[in-house]
């Protein structure tokens, strides 16, 4: 099997994974509908753009002859390159928006529990008052105790 044969198996299976990616993602995107996602769909539109450049250059590179294999097989290096670049960005930014949605939830849910304590000292104030106290005593006691 020649150089260019191989080429061809190896980004031929590279080409199959990120079809199977993108179709996923697509699956994905179906399914949501957030705030975040014209920014997301322009992620997937350069990386769609990107896989479409990618499948070119491979139909290319099956047309091509052996003498210019090795000119075509540069620019189709960048490519795909450019390719794998493209899928990692978009899963960087995946990320990013994933920890954004989860620090969102946290905060909320800090700020009702926050809430809950303020209307529970504001209901009990005396209650609060005493335990302060009790837990100041303890610490006091303590602190006297170690010296």
């Amino acid at each position: 099997m020649s150089t260019k044969e191989n080429y061809i198996k190896q980004a031929e299976k590279q080409m199959e994974k990120y079809r199977d990616k993108i179709s996923k993602i697509d699956d994905l995107l179906k399914n949501k509908k957030e705030s975040g996602e014209s920014e997301l769909l322009a992620h997937r539109e350069n990386l769609k753009d990107k896989f479409d450049q990618a499948e070119k250059m491979l139909k290319k590179i099956k047309s091509g002859s052996e003498e210019n294999y090795e000119k075509i097989k540069e620019n189709a290096t960048e490519i795909f390159e450019s390719l794998k670049e493209a899928f990692h960005e978009f899963s960087s930014f995946l990320s990013m928006e994933q920890l954004s949605r989860t620090k969102d939830v946290v905060i909320d849910y800090g700020n009702e529990k926050l809430d809950e304590f303020q209307s529970f000292v504001k209901e009990r104030p005396l209650t609060i008052a005493a335990w302060a106290m009790g837990i100041g005593f303890i610490i006091g006691t303590l602190f006297t105790r170690s010296k």
